[in-house]
């Protein structure tokens, strides 16, 4: 392999937003269920990787309950589009969620709050990314189900650390992240102030990548 091929190996290795996944180049990047007091706040925030703007025309969120994995609403996102690597959000009241692009309902508690439930992204009956939170729900649980939760004492979310890195895998791809609804995921808690954030690791399966990444380019020098 030419030295010129390693290079843009390796500058992907460590982009800061990115997706490891077949599925679609939308997915669901962050969710904020349950707050402190009333459920009045909540959000989904779906990433779109790609290098272009995609239609969601055909796109829609179910919402899945653990009872009986029935699904107990359905989001329609036609007539919105989401930009290259940008963001769409998807919330209840405008006012109290940043950057939300579709204010849906003026219902607060729309999202249930697991032990455990779920949420899907479709486009048409297509089935691109899901996520389970607190226990696991087949066929919505992504590889190993979450082991942090969401919840009504911190002020947290479910996000994509690193941000937009999808794996098929709901453990590795998800951490607990400040609130950053329509902006890149941080991995902490509050208003990610300085003091409140907490160091971002890589998941590990990005360390590896980039690991046999620099490996290859050092036998490629030596050689």
């Amino acid at each position: 392999m030419k030295q010129s091929g390693l290079k843009k190996l390796y500058l992907f290795a460590f982009t800061g937003s990115f997706a490891l996944t077949g599925n679609s180049a939308v997915i669901i990047n962050e969710i904020d269920y349950d707050q402190p007091g009333t459920d009045n706040a909540e959000f989904i925030e779906l990433f779109n990787s790609g290098a272009s703007a995609i239609s969601l025309n055909d796109y829609s969120i179910d919402l899945i309950n653990g009872r009986d994995s029935s699904v107990y609403r359905s989001i329609d996102l036609s007539g919105f589009d989401i930009g290259a690597n940008g963001y769409f959000v998807v919330c209840g009241d405008a006012n109290l969620v940043a950057n939300c692009d579709y204010s849906f309902t003026a219902a607060s508690s729309w999202m249930q709050n697991g032990a455990p439930d779920a949420l899907a992204l479709y486009e048409n009956t297509n089935l691109l990314d899901s996520l389970s939170y607190e226990g696991v729900l087949p066929p919505f649980t992504e590889g190993d189900y979450l082991t942090v939760s969401d919840n009504n004492t911190d002020i947290v979310s479910l996000a994509r650390i690193a941000n937009g890195f999808d794996s098929n895998n709901n453990a590795l791809d998800f951490q607990l992240g400040c609130i950053t609804p329509g902006s890149s995921n941080i991995a902490g808690v509050g208003d990610c102030s300085v003091a409140q954030i907490n160091p971002v690791p890589l998941p590990a399966a990005v360390w590896l990548f980039g690991s046999g990444l620099i490996g290859m380019v050092g036998f490629a020098r030596r050689k």
